[in-house]
């Protein structure tokens, strides 16, 4: 038998914790662009019907202990819950609750809670927004940001009911959409879901409308590295040049 020693826990200058639908096949790819060997993330996947609807994803919140408890039991800086209609639908504030009963010391974040704290850090409160949910959800989060002092004058939706088809949205279609609404009046365009495209296309958008373009991937990873300490520009957009 060979004798081994242990690390000290400090192998990674941080730790995160990413909590991803079951049909999500995006989140993932995007976010391990920013990330280097020094900082680990670890996954968990949580059940969600195909179908997006305000019903389907309030379902989530008792599947929501179990997804966090399949993520190994280690001390975390950051965890997300990477549903941003998800998050509308049960607010940050429980998931941050229900997270935090396994993840005690672990800062929590979600994707409608990280856009909301990046608009307020570029200072912006004019946003246009490209969604690519049915009507009822875009309108959950049309309220949802009017209530937080956001105001939402235009908005696109590809009114997309299967989140399956989400995730092949082309880049193009986004872009030319983010385009389309970011030329209204607004300070900055807001691009919804995790499951949608977007990393490739911010800089090029920022570029024509010379205005910030904030994603759900980008707003969500970028809370999720400040709060755990990682000053990373790796990401796309007018949002990861600032500390």
């Amino acid at each position: 038998m060979r004798n081994y020693e242990l690390d000290d826990n400090k192998y990674y200058k941080a730790r995160l914790g990413l909590i991803v639908l079951q049909n999500d096949e995006t989140i993932e790819q995007e976010f391990r662009t920013l990330l280097d060997q020094s900082v680990s993330i670890n996954h968990s996947r949580i059940y969600c019907d195909n179908i997006v609807s305000n019903e389907n994803l309030g379902l989530m919140e008792k599947e929501l202990p179990a997804a966090s408890a399949l993520l190994p039991d280690i001390q975390y800086d950051s965890i997300g819950y990477a549903c941003t209609s998800g998050a509308t639908v049960i607010g940050s504030d429980k998931i941050e609750s229900l997270i935090n009963k396994k993840h005690k010391s672990a800062f929590v974040t979600d994707p409608i809670r990280a856009v909301k704290k990046a608009m307020s850090t570029l200072g912006c409160r004019k946003i246009n927004f490209v969604s690519p949910y049915q009507k009822s959800l875009t309108k959950s989060l049309c309220d949802h940001l009017h209530a937080n002092n956001f105001i939402i004058q235009n908005q696109i939706s590809f009114n997309e009911f299967d989140d399956r088809n989400v995730a092949r949205i082309s880049d193009k279609d986004s872009l030319e959409a983010i385009i389309e609404v970011g030329k209204q009046d607004c300070e900055a365009v807001f691009i919804s879901c995790t499951n949608l495209k977007t990393f490739k296309i911010i800089n090029e958008a920022e570029k024509v409308l010379d205005k910030p373009v904030i994603s759900s991937n980008q707003a969500i990873s970028w809370q999720m590295l400040r709060e755990a300490g990682i000053n990373s520009t790796a990401g796309p957009g007018i949002l990861f040049s600032k500390h």
